[in-house]
């Protein structure tokens, strides 16, 4: 099942789901994958403009309030890592990946924005001085920018 065939399901009953198009089914299912509802979920779509493996295609993100984000491996059918420096007690703060597949930024309730290491967990860097919580992250695909709101 290639990374493109697939549309990613979540939602309140806390499970994720995998349609395969090709097929016109559900694929697989992780139920429970969070201790709260799904809100966000997020493709690792790279881009025309940034290099990375193929493998990164599999990974996706998915965040639900106070369960920090988690990164999925669709081969494996696992969560491989969790993000959870940020603080996302009562919002649905957003997560996404980088194009080049080598960061994750997270939105956050103490009106800062992360930007973690895809392979340690840990943060990056900490984008401090907005006036709100931070709710939508998002990566130029074409620049090294992320805009936040």
């Amino acid at each position: 099942m290639a990374p493109r065939d697939v549309v990613l399901l979540c939602g309140a009953d806390r499970s994720i789901q995998v349609l395969d198009v090709n097929q016109g089914r559900v694929v697989s299912e992780w139920p429970d994958a969070h201790s709260r509802a799904v809100h966000c979920i997020a493709q690792n779509k790279g881009s025309a403009f940034a290099a990375q493996s193929p493998d990164l295609h599999n990974l996706f993100l998915t965040s639900a309030v106070t369960d920090g984000v988690k990164l999925w491996d669709l081969r494996t059918r696992r969560c491989v890592r969790r993000y959870e420096n940020h603080s996302n007690r009562c919002h649905a703060c957003e997560a996404s990946v980088s194009p080049c597949g080598r960061f994750i930024a997270s939105g956050s309730e103490d009106n800062c924005a992360y930007i973690y290491d895809v392979r340690s967990s840990r943060y990056l860097h900490k984008l401090q001085r907005h006036s709100d919580t931070v709710l939508r992250v998002a990566f130029n695909p074409a620049m090294p920018e992320i805009y936040l709101k």
